[in-house]
């Protein structure tokens, strides 16, 4: 016999099933959902951008909707929709995630968590000036610096893995602060990455895997609770990430700050805009973690797929006749240009890209978006469209973006969707692919890469690399283990002086 409570309870499963089905019909498609759950026992865990592009793929639509405890997630996985939503219609479409945790750990002090209105838009425009009033030559200086360390790095140690890893951070923070770490353990670059994994960890990963997480960055009053109740750990958590967070933006500018007082500071964007930059903070701990995963990525294409390299390797031979690259050579290089666009195509480093939230109620392609969706780009869906790319888009083929006679194709799609759209594109894009452009270029010059492994030991097959599964970022499970001296270069890296003058002259202030 049915109990009233019972009664109750049932009524209230079949009353919240159909309304969330009818809400569902208006919705883009999407898995079934649970009535008060939605879809979090249903959400993929393990490489979810792949469930989502299969999903998208079943359902034979661009759009597909996901519930989490009352919040709509949509995932876009065609780019000329996310062009239409985020480009076209970026006024409803730049905002962001808001959330307790994040406030409590004033988050808001980087640009990139900032909530899309006046204040993101005057420090964006500050951040956008900082950078193009940098002058070429001063920030090409610290690149080639840290590139030409890298060298010297490479030639003498023997953990490439870490090596990699510095020179990520060694160039960004050269240019920002005019700081030069010496190694992977620098207290700059360990708080930049310390930082970066503990945003990870209660970020967007969190928000579609884990039910407190949810409930403790969505709940404003629990900000309120004492820290010692069972289940407000999270206020330590918070405080802690507050703390690293102010020492990771306070101590570098503190650094060039006294560098200037006492007349040794290098000419650095912190130093020649002091005043422009003390107020925004600086992205150099993203941009320092998304560097490591590209560079990281080039490294292990160019191990996994050494025809590429030694074609890579025969173009800059043709190009530079015994020398090693300067930025003079910049775009010169077209199979180069086509190996840098390859890595950030073949296994993005933000394979869900970032969360833009929908200020209003919207439409698209007959489908209601309720204001307050989380709209995600599957940047991996995009990058692996045959349609976009041309045939094998798993493999490593930097010959897609190139026309028979070997230069620039620009009738193919373009990979800047690596970087984000819209107004919250990236505004360090034209550093990163500098950046990465130097490095692949210098280290293929004077190196041949082999001997990638897993870490066990075992060489890696193209078809087994493991990535991670964190939505925010993608790291690799792998170690380089063979830089080899490539030509007659082992001499010059020897003697190579990474301060020498030709550098040190575009360093001036």
């Amino acid at each position: 016999m049915l109990t009233p409570t019972l009664c109750v309870l049932i009524t209230l499963l079949v009353t919240s099933s159909f309304l969330l089905n009818r809400r569902r019909n208006a919705l883009p498609p999407g898995p079934l959902a649970l009535p008060f759950v939605g879809n979090i026992l249903n959400t993929p865990r393990k490489h979810p951008w792949k469930v989502y592009a299969k999903w998208s793929s079943d359902h034979r639509s661009d759009l597909i909707s996901l519930q989490t405890l009352g919040a709509t997630v949509i995932i876009i996985n065609d780019i000329e929709v996310v062009h239409e939503l985020f480009t076209r219609r970026a006024a409803l479409y730049s905002d962001r995630m808001s959330s307790t945790v994040f406030d409590m750990m004033n988050l808001s002090r980087l640009l990139v968590f900032q909530s899309y209105g006046q204040l993101w838009t005057r420090y964006r425009r500050l951040f956008k000036l900082g950078f193009e009033a940098d002058t070429h030559s001063t920030r090409h200086g610290h690149q080639l610096d840290a590139t030409r360390r890298l060298l010297r790095r490479l030639l003498t140690t023997s953990d490439h893995q870490k090596d990699i890893q510095l020179a990520a951070g060694d160039a960004i923070l050269s240019i920002i602060y005019g700081i030069k770490p010496t190694s992977g353990d620098d207290e700059y670059i360990t708080r930049a990455e310390e930082l970066v994994r503990f945003v990870a960890d209660i970020a967007l990963a969190g928000f579609l895997g884990n039910c407190h997480l949810i409930l403790k960055a969505t709940l404003p009053f629990l900000k309120l609770l004492p820290s010692w109740i069972p289940g407000a750990d999270f206020k330590n958590m918070t405080r802690r990430g507050a703390e690293l967070l102010d020492k990771t933006l306070r101590l570098p500018f503190e650094h060039v700050r006294e560098a200037m007082i006492k007349g040794t500071a290098v000419s650095s964007v912190c130093s020649r805009y002091m005043a422009l930059l003390d107020n925004i903070g600086t992205p150099d701990e993203e941009q320092i973690e998304d560097m490591k995963n590209i560079l990281g990525t080039a490294y292990l294409a160019m191990s996994l797929y050494p025809e590429v390299q030694k074609k890579a390797q025969d173009a800059l031979d043709s190009a530079l006749h015994g020398r090693l690259p300067e930025f003079s050579d910049y775009g010169k290089i077209p199979y180069i240009d086509a190996v840098v666009n390859e890595t950030l195509r073949w296994n993005p480093m933000l394979p869900m890209g970032g969360p833009h939230i929908l200020s209003k109620d919207d439409h698209y392609g007959g489908y209601f978006l309720p204001k307050g969706s989380i709209c995600l780009p599957n940047v991996w869906a995009i990058f692996h469209n045959e349609k976009l790319y041309g045939p094998n888009t798993d493999e490593f083929v930097p010959e897609r973006f190139l026309t028979a006679d070997g230069q620039l194709n620009a009738s193919v799609a373009s990979v800047d969707a690596a970087f984000g759209f819209g107004k919250r594109i990236c505004p360090g894009r034209v550093i990163a692919r500098e950046i990465l452009w130097i490095v692949i270029a210098s280290v293929l010059t004077a190196f041949d890469i082999r001997d990638a492994v897993d870490t066990k030991g075992q060489p890696l097959e193209c078809d087994k690399i493991e990535y991670s599964s964190g939505v925010l970022r993608l790291a690799f499970h792998y170690v380089l283990k063979g830089f080899h001296i490539h030509m007659s270069y082992a001499v010059k890296l020897l003697i190579l002086d990474a301060d020498s003058s030709s550098v040190q002259k575009c360093l001036q202030p």
